[in-house]
């Protein structure tokens, strides 16, 4: 009951700055616009903030239904390593644009029991993070590997971190640094990384990079 009144203040807190630039902007359009083009400009900073909601109910709707358990039935073995590599992949092009570097450091043929689809947003989650919250010229690991029956696969970069007393918040629904509240985002990316562990039963952790932020999972291993 704790967790879900949490949830609520902090779905109100949250929710309530975009409705209200939401409603003051239609009221300016009502009040000060005199031209089409100011008129299309209202319309277009409206839907941009109905867009931004519309992602967080379904960022919040997606959450729910990982914590369900719903797609536990079609788990099968998935080889982590290829989910990983094609995450680092995938951001690389990103990652150069912000003049970031993504370094995979991967064992070969890691193994765990789960769904592919929901791997793969974990770990695109925490690289986006990471390239969210990092100064350029910032360097993001991306590791795996085996050690006896789990496997442990890391996220880690070189960029300002979490402070140790803010940690335990981390992966609390809408929860953001304050320093991190004038970029985009509605803070829930590392609770659905929560989520996608939990129901995969893996251990998620926030850890210190010295410096920096380094996040670790460990799976049991699916490798006979």
């Amino acid at each position: 009951m704790e967790n879900v009144r949490q949830v609520s203040n902090d779905i109100a807190h949250d929710l309530r700055t975009p409705l209200a630039r939401l409603r003051q902007g239609l009221e300016v359009a009502r009040g000060r616009a005199r031209t089409g083009a100011e008129y299309q400009a209202a319309v277009d900073r409206a839907l941009d903030e109905a867009d931004g909601l519309l992602q967080t109910f379904s960022a919040l709707l997606r959450i729910a239904h990982i914590e369900s358990g719903a797609r536990r039935s079609a788990f099968r073995t998935v080889d982590l390593s290829e989910v990983m590599q094609t995450v680092a992949e995938a951001y690389g092009p990103a990652a150069e644009d912000g003049n970031r570097v993504i370094r995979a450091e991967i064992a070969d043929t890691v193994r765990v029991h789960g769904d592919r689809e929901l791997l793969t947003q974990l770990f695109s989650n925490l690289v986006e993070n990471a390239l969210q919250h990092t100064p350029q010229g910032a360097l993001i690991t991306m590791h795996l590997t085996r050690q006896f029956s789990e496997a442990v696969a890391e996220v880690a970069d070189n960029g300002p971190g979490i402070p140790e007393q803010e940690r335990s918040k981390a992966f609390r629904r809408f929860y953001r640094l304050e320093r991190s509240r004038i970029t985009p985002g509605n803070g829930l990316g590392l609770s659905m990384v929560a989520a996608i562990a939990d129901v995969h039963h893996a251990t998620v952790q926030v850890l210190d990079n010295a410096p920096g932020l380094r996040v670790a999972v460990r799976f049991a291993s699916g490798d006979s």
